[in-house]
Formats: C-alpha cells, structure tokens, sequence
C-alpha cells in the first residue's frame, strides 16, 4: 500500500504542475476552445479514477500510520481541489487567483505525503 500511496501521489503531484502549465498556455492562446469529448473528458476520465483510489488509500493509510501533520480532512479537500484544477486547466475563463490557491493547497498536501513517505513523521 505505502508504495501504492507513494506512486499515486508522485503522479497526482505531476499533473498538478501540468495543470498549471497548461492553464497558463491557455490563457495565452487566441480563440481556444477545448474540444470537450476529444480532448478535456479522456484526460479527465484516466485522471479520476487514479485520483479517487489515492484519496481511499490515503484515508486508509491515516487510519493506520497516524502522520503527524496530515489529516483525513485535508486528502477529502485536496481531491475536490484537484477535480477543479484539472478541469479548470482546460478553460480560458477560469478564475487564476482561485485557481492558484487550489494549485497551491494541492502542492503542499501532496509534498507533505511525499515527504513524510520518505524521511517519516518526524521530517514533516
């Protein structure tokens, strides 16, 4: 499972930055839309599934090991954050300070796991 977690997080963490990447292309983009069934609802569908499995994982794993610094409260709000991000990644008209603020929420849970993953409870 702590390897699970770990690969999870480690892609969860990757597609936020790429969510941030791509949202700040599309704002420099000229008339783009997204074409919704070729391009936003595949990446959305391989995205959810990973994203949801971590979320229970990572409950599970609380339960368990007990980290010091990261509650089950915080996965549940980093989950529906990176449903927004990813989503909201797609589109132009996406508030960027709002948007900002979940990127950067996401960030620091998923590098608080990454790291108490590593070092242990005491690193975090």
């Amino acid at each position: 499972m702590a390897d699970l977690i770990q690969t999870l997080t480690s892609y969860l963490h990757k597609e936020n930055e790429k969510a941030l990447r791509r949202l700040e292309q599309r704002l420099q983009e000229e008339g783009y839309e997204p074409d919704f069934f070729g391009e936003v609802k595949p990446y959305v569908d391989e995205f959810y599934p990973k994203k949801d499995e971590w979320q229970e994982l990572c409950k599970q794993w609380i339960k368990e090991e007990k980290p010091k610094y990261i509650a089950p409260n915080q996965i549940d709000s980093t989950e529906e954050n990176l449903n927004n991000v990813v989503l909201q990644s797609f589109y132009k008209d996406t508030k960027v300070k709002r948007f900002k603020q979940m990127y950067q929420a996401n960030k620091y849970v998923l590098e608080s796991i990454l790291t108490y993953k590593e070092k242990g409870n005491e690193s975090i």
